[in-house]
């Protein structure tokens, strides 16, 4: 029985499936923070901005609005590199396995039906090459009756 076991050790595997997944993840996170940073700030502004105003100088209350813009910006720089790690790492759960399956389809489709999938517990398509496994075992059982 030949085993399709390849030990990732690199967190790319499929670089452009990766990419595309930690680029849309971080669109999303990026997106989802401006609007929640605007409508928190928008928010504070309508509500507090009359009050604020009879308290600090006209230039004083800008100057607090402008400081926590700065710190949004701030802190979405500091956890960008953060949202970015953990995509990929997340990724790798979906595209680590991909070699795996498509050697493994490539010598079902050449006829050699003594292959498994080792994958690992956590791999998000660990249904799918168990489903692959069963195919193959039904192929080898169906080519020994003949």
């Amino acid at each position: 029985m030949a085993f399709v076991g390849i030990r990732r050790k690199k967190y790319f595997v499929e670089r452009g499936l990766q990419l595309r997944f930690a680029r849309f993840v971080i669109l999303y996170v990026f997106i989802a923070s401006v609007l929640t940073g605007l409508t928190t700030f928008y928010t504070t502004f309508m509500m507090l901005g009359e009050r604020l105003a009879d308290v600090y100088p006209q230039g004083r209350v800008l100057q607090i609005f402008r400081s926590a813009h700065t710190a949004l910006l701030v802190d979405m720089l500091v956890i960008l590199p953060l949202i970015f790690y953990g995509s990929i790492v997340f990724s790798h759960r979906i595209a680590g396995p991909l070699p795996k399956i498509y050697q493994a389809l490539k010598s079902i489709g050449e006829g050699r039906f003594d292959v498994k999938i080792i994958l690992r517990k956590h791999d998000e398509l660990k249904d799918l090459a168990d489903g692959i496994n069963d195919m193959a075992a039904r192929l080898r059982e169906r080519e020994l009756k003949k």
